[in-house]
């Protein structure tokens, strides 16, 4: 009599082998290839098209530029994001080749569609779906082909982006250590912020030479800044970021005849910048408008915390000490009328 337990082991082999072959994908492959034939190193040319717009990025030199609908500079970190993302993607398995499924898998005509390679040479164009049920892959088709695959991927994130969100939000990124001089400019006078680097008193290497940051005003003797103001007025100046932009003539751009106040740069090898600033009077007063060296085609919207970070008076810059808050009116009425 044969044993019950090798026969029970014997079912439960070939059951697990009918399972496998039954629930086998055929069209899956059996090695992973990547959907895209282009190498990241040679890229140099993207476009994506999706619900929001239609942009081009090309590579400059080093440095990636948005080309259309309009010329800035762009944010390099989303466009490496972007590459990876697009580089990595690798076919998983073929889930049709009829067209009257596009839709299903949102592939139809409102399917966004990226082109990605070397301008003048190979470039790949696909269109991107709807992420699976585990969001661990997308369906996707080439360009020209009827093929709907599944893609292993996630980038969405990088497809879906407005083309003004491509832009590069920095407004300066400077070297402070290259910074010479720096004009704090309000409509009723000028604070010069200099600086002074004097020689050591010996001759010796073990001696560093000092560094110090002198205030010229129109008005009584120059002084030695306070740290704490120069740390932020440095701080700001050297790494200020726009969270937002106006674009003329499509906006409605600001006066900037009389600016509330502007910030002007100098640095080593004759580089001059300047911003000047007018309030958001159409906003909630958190954002001030920002203009770079004169142009008024493109304004930045910045946070007014970074402004007032910059517009230093006096006797701030002696003490370090804020100056005190105005009184608030309403304080002084709910006064009042307690009496």
């Amino acid at each position: 009599m044969k044993n019950p337990i090798a026969i029970l082991v014997g079912v439960m082999v070939v059951g697990l082998a009918a399972f496998l072959l039954l629930s086998r994908n055929p069209n899956r492959v059996e090695s992973k290839a990547k959907m895209l034939s282009v190498d990241s190193t040679t890229v140099n040319y993207i476009r994506v098209k999706n619900n929001d717009g239609d942009i081009q990025l090309k590579k400059v030199g080093a440095h990636w530029r948005i080309a259309s609908p309009f010329d800035f500079p762009a944010n390099e970190t989303y466009v490496k994001s972007l590459i990876d993302k697009a580089i990595g993607l690798e076919y998983e398995s073929l889930v049709s080749k009829n067209r009257e499924k596009f839709d299903q898998y949102e592939l139809g005509d409102s399917a966004v569609y990226v082109e990605i390679g070397v301008e003048g040479g190979k470039i790949d164009k696909i269109y991107s779906g709807k992420p699976s049920e585990t969001y661990t892959h997308t369906y996707m088709r080439r360009e020209g082909s009827d093929e709907i695959w599944l893609v292993s991927g996630t980038p969405k994130s990088a497809f879906s982006r407005r083309p003004m969100d491509w832009r590069d939000k920095k407004v300066f990124e400077l070297d402070r250590t290259m910074v010479t001089k720096i004009l704090l400019k309000f409509p009723d006078e000028t604070l010069e912020l200099v600086r002074q680097i004097s020689a050591p008193t010996m001759d010796t290497t073990l001696s560093a030479s000092d560094t110090s940051w002198m205030v010229n005003t129109p008005k009584g003797e120059s002084f030695r800044i306070n740290q704490k103001p120069f740390n932020r007025i440095m701080n700001t100046v050297t790494r200020i970021n726009a969270v937002d932009f106006k674009d003329a003539p499509i906006d409605t751009m600001p006066d900037f005849n009389k600016p509330e106040f502007s910030v002007e740069v100098f640095l080593e090898g004759n580089q001059h910048e300047v911003l000047d600033f007018v309030p958001n009077k159409a906003g909630d007063g958190s954002r001030w408008f920002g203009r770079k060296n004169g142009n008024e085609q493109t304004l930045y919207l910045i946070y007014q915390s970074s402004v007032k970070n910059l517009m230093k008076r006096v006797p701030e810059l002696k003490t370090g000490e804020e100056p005190p808050k105005p009184a608030d009116p309403r304080d002084k009425k709910k006064y009042s009328s307690t009496i």
